[in-house]
């Protein structure tokens, strides 16, 4: 199965500056790189950060790495007060990185009204930045609109699925609702999402850890037999950075990993999709 067909997130990197990103990734051989500007996921940012100019350096240095990328990451809640505006940067940022998938939260249950009163807004915007937003299974233990598989058909009948999709993360659902098997509803999903994330997770005594591939209490030789026979798309975000405590809830190592340690967890989980057959 090769690498090479899926993006690669730059969550693995948090705490290391593009500049030293991208040609990290680069040789490691990967070309699609997803970009992740997550809350709580990574170093501290803001709305203001997301320029077009930044964009731009993101591009050339992109393209003199012979990278390209097709999928941003920049999850927020859509039921907030401020997500159209919120939204709004992403989808610019995103458009001028030449991504065309948007990957964010749908909504708490507490801000249901919300999300749905804003969606037309939410994707007028989308649309007009050439966009598609893709919402994500949660891993915080929060109700949402959207906890499991099951959810999915019921969020999407509300929506115009030619704006919103979505983008289902197993590994989000061993925390967020641990009684639920990954496998099983990773499967109810396929035909429903349009993109997945795997980001290998395994129990601790402490919460949560974020893994390389193969080493995780998901099956992910069965996931991503059941993707590639579908035809699904896919990204590998491994956060080894990133913990969840018993409730779910996430924490960061005080400093980054070492460059060279990223740089051999990335390779092997690499190599260990490569060699699945």
């Amino acid at each position: 199965m090769s690498a090479l067909s899926c993006s690669v997130s730059t969550a693995a990197y948090d705490g290391y500056g593009f500049d030293r990103i991208l040609p990290s990734l680069a040789r490691c051989g990967v070309r699609q790189v997803e970009f992740a500007f997550i809350d709580g996921y990574v170093e501290a940012f803001t709305d203001a950060d997301l320029t077009l100019a930044l964009a731009d350096d993101l591009c050339r240095e992109m393209r003199g790495l012979d990278q390209h990328c097709r999928y941003f990451s920049g999850h927020i809640d859509l039921g907030l007060d401020n997500a159209p505006a919120r939204l709004e940067a992403r989808c610019r940022f995103a458009a001028a990185l030449g991504a065309k998938f948007v990957i964010t939260n749908a909504a708490t249950l507490g801000n249901r009204a919300r999300f749905l009163a804003n969606a037309e807004r939410m994707g007028h915007i989308a649309r007009h930045h050439g966009v598609r937003i893709l919402l994500e299974n949660p891993g915080n233990g929060e109700p949402n609109m959207l906890d499991h598989a099951g959810d999915i058909p019921a969020l999407m009948a509300t929506l115009d699925d030619a704006t919103f999709g979505i983008n289902y993360d197993c590994g989000n659902l061993l925390s967020h609702q641990p009684a639920r098997s990954p496998e099983a509803d990773i499967e109810q999903a396929l035909p429903l999402a349009d993109h997945f994330h795997i980001k290998p997770c395994r129990r601790t005594a402490d919460g949560y850890d974020f893994t390389e591939l193969g080493d995780s209490d998901i099956d992910e030789a069965r996931v991503l037999r059941a993707l590639v026979a579908a035809e699904r798309s896919f990204s590998l975000e491994l956060p080894f950075r990133l913990h969840r405590d018993p409730q779910a809830q996430p924490w960061r190592d005080a400093k980054p990993l070492p460059l060279d340690l990223i740089e051999e967890k990335l390779g092997r989980s690499l190599e260990w999709l490569d060699n699945l057959q």
